[in-house]
């Protein structure tokens, strides 16, 4: 058995709403290629991910409703804590997403600007499992999730993965990254330019560089530093 067959031996179990159930199978395969996309991707960058490492199990909710009364139940976790814009996390091994009526409702609201497409349910998929591939990688070099870096960083790093806010000319100087980080190296929030930021430093430095220095302290200043151009 190949690497790539071994990696897609175990199918992680699948639970949906009853209203759902009639798309299954289309769940299922969608599922199966976002694991098989973010598990090439970091596999490129020179990490050992495999898709069966990733999660064992998903849950698909209605909506951001069914969302927070499932982690109340299931985790204990406090109504407040869940906004309602939630689309989707992993906790653990299970991923968790809301139906795609309910992330294309979100998604227009937030994002007016950028069009929903077919492709941007799947995107989801791929930016919540870019998470875990990211957390499983800090965890295994640092042994804390925590080394995921900024937030800015790493859900930068899941647009990046999942194809999200893609533009034609998304590449920013090296001076218009630092401009944007600001005295604080915190950029505003904004998903789109958290991607924009990620892309433009991937065309300068390799992914592995940028995940691998994300453990640091300093980052991302630590990337254009003089010590970090004599290594």
């Amino acid at each position: 058995m190949t690497q790539a067959s071994e990696g897609l031996a175990a199918t992680p179990s699948l639970r949906l709403p009853p209203s759902a159930e009639p798309m299954r199978a289309e769940y299922h395969a969608s599922l199966l290629q976002a694991l098989a996309e973010v598990a090439g991707i970091f596999h490129s960058a020179g990490f050992d991910v495999t898709p069966h490492r990733l999660i064992d199990s998903a849950v698909v909710v209605i909506d951001a409703v069914a969302a927070r009364e499932y982690l109340v139940a299931s985790f204990g976790a406090q109504p407040e804590q869940v906004p309602d814009t939630f689309a989707g996390t992993v906790i653990g091994q299970m991923l968790l997403i809301v139906a795609p009526e309910s992330y294309r409702l979100t998604w227009q609201r937030l994002y007016p600007d950028w069009t929903w497409t077919a492709e941007t349910y799947h995107g989801l998929l791929v930016h919540e499992l870019c998470h875990r591939a990211h957390e499983a990688v800090a965890v295994s070099e640092s042994g804390s999730a925590d080394a995921m870096g900024p937030s800015w960083f790493f859900e930068g790093l899941a647009v990046v993965c999942a194809r999200q806010f893609e533009i034609s000319d998304p590449t920013l100087t090296l001076a218009e990254v630092v401009s944007l980080m600001g005295e604080d190296s915190v950029p505003r929030v904004s998903y789109p330019l958290y991607g924009r930021i990620v892309r433009s430093l991937a065309a300068r430095f390799s992914l592995k560089e940028l995940i691998l220095r994300a453990l640091e302290s300093g980052f991302p200043t630590i990337l254009w530093s003089p010590a970090a151009a004599c290594v």
